[in-house]
């Protein structure tokens, strides 16, 4: 007999979300009982609960990461929801790169306000950099690839070839941080398939597009820029 979903699945009009509400349901399946009733905790801006998870989080454990990640989508459904230039995308891969990074022991307090904040700063300075241009998500492995590809020679380093040596140099001058750094090093560098990557950072395969999608056209405005930081 299969084993009925621990939750049910909510249709959502966003397709990130109904891909990330149907990830948990079927992730909750083979976790102990009391995962959900945490995750419902910390959905309600529980700090205990929160600080439990991002704990984990902070340590390695990207299921805790994912838990956060599922216990604040209503609140940045509803943050994107209220912005006309960004999308729930925007907001998702924001909160994965300040989770990575939550001072936990000097704000232990109203740790869902906080990272609400902090995202909602994260998406509003990636905008800052992006513009009012559009970016367009392309599948992994297709346009991408190739597009970071022909940055290679401009940026010729012995020690790391190829495109990690674009990685490396876009970090080196800001233009990536190291955790979408390691994105970009997963897919085309260790040559991981978005899900396996996906699982490796932390991340879902639909974060993790729009990441890479966003970190390679960056890197190929800042091809003279790349080239002289090589």
């Amino acid at each position: 007999m299969e084993k009925a979903l621990a939750v049910p699945v909510r249709r959502s009009p966003l397709a990130l979300v109904d891909a990330l509400n149907r990830e948990w349901a079927a992730l909750v399946v083979d976790l102990p009982e009391d995962v959900p009733a945490l995750v419902e905790e910390a959905r309600r801006g529980d700090d205990a609960a929160l600080h439990r998870l991002v704990a984990a989080a902070l340590a390695g454990d990207p299921l805790a990461g994912r838990a956060v990640l599922q216990s604040q989508l209503g609140r940045l459904v509803r943050m994107a929801g209220r912005d006309a230039r960004a999308g729930v995308d925007d907001y998702v891969s924001a909160l994965w790169c300040v989770l990575a990074r939550y001072p936990l022991a000097r704000r232990p307090e109203r740790i869902a306000a906080n990272l609400a904040l902090d995202t909602l700063k994260l998406v509003h300075r990636d905008r800052q950099w992006m513009g009012r241009s559009p970016v367009v998500v392309h599948a992994l492995g297709d346009e991408l690839g190739p597009l970071l590809e022909r940055l290679v020679p401009a940026v010729e380093d012995q020690d790391e070839p190829g495109a990690t040596a674009v990685i490396r140099a876009g970090e080196r001058l800001r233009l990536i941080d190291p955790a979408t750094g390691r994105l970009l090093q997963a897919v085309y560098v260790d040559g991981l398939s978005g899900k396996d990557a996906a699982v490796r950072c932390a991340t879902t395969p639909g974060s993790l597009r729009v990441r890479c999608s966003r970190a390679v056209h960056r890197l190929a405005e800042h091809r003279a820029e790349l080239a002289e930081a090589a």
